[in-house]
């Protein structure tokens, strides 16, 4: 009977460590370090663009991303000039979203801003100053021709101006160096 018992022990036991084990303390199962989290900000690796609550980052997959932006306003495709098959461009308020095919997937390849309905996370839209980008972004950029660039991991920032105004943004795919 003792050793019916301590099996029975050790089995609860040893599921308990393997839920555990499959729930990592900073996943929040039992709230704990989340006051932590809460304080600690990581660093962004990449420029990113958010609608609603979908951020959408230049070279990842499309399809989560255009399953929740739902139906666009518009599409348009043509041959994919640097690819096999075909680059296709999906309108939403305020913004269009670039895909491009690659190894059967099709991929984000950009993000374009159309007007002052939408805006960068933080907070550049169009019409914003010169001023307003230098102070959101700072100055590590390069500008050429009224168009300020800033790079972050594999992603550009251009912000495009017009006497000292921002006439557009786009998110794309920063060049290899």
């Amino acid at each position: 009977m003792r050793k019916k018992g301590l099996k029975r022990h050790l089995l609860v036991l040893t599921a308990g460590m393997m839920l555990l084990m499959a729930f990592p303390a900073n996943a929040g199962l039992f709230d704990w370090l989340k006051k932590d989290q809460q304080t600690e900000q990581e660093e962004p690796t990449a420029y990113y663009f958010q609608y609603n609550d979908t951020q959408i980052f230049v070279d990842t997959e499309a399809e989560p991303v255009l399953k929740a932006l739902g139906d666009p306003e518009k599409t348009f495709e043509q041959d994919s000039c640097a690819y096999q098959g075909k680059d296709i461009i999906y309108t939403y308020p305020g913004f269009e979203l670039g895909i491009y095919p690659v190894d059967g997937q099709n991929r984000i390849s950009s993000v374009y801003i159309l007007d002052d309905t939408a805006a960068t996370p933080e907070g550049i839209k169009y019409g914003s100053t010169v001023e307003e980008v230098l102070k959101a972004y700072g100055d590590q950029y390069t500008e050429e021709f009224g168009v300020y660039r800033y790079y972050l991991g594999n992603s550009e920032l251009s912000i495009y101006t017009t006497n000292g105004l921002v006439d557009g943004i786009e998110y794309q795919i920063a060049p290899v160096k």
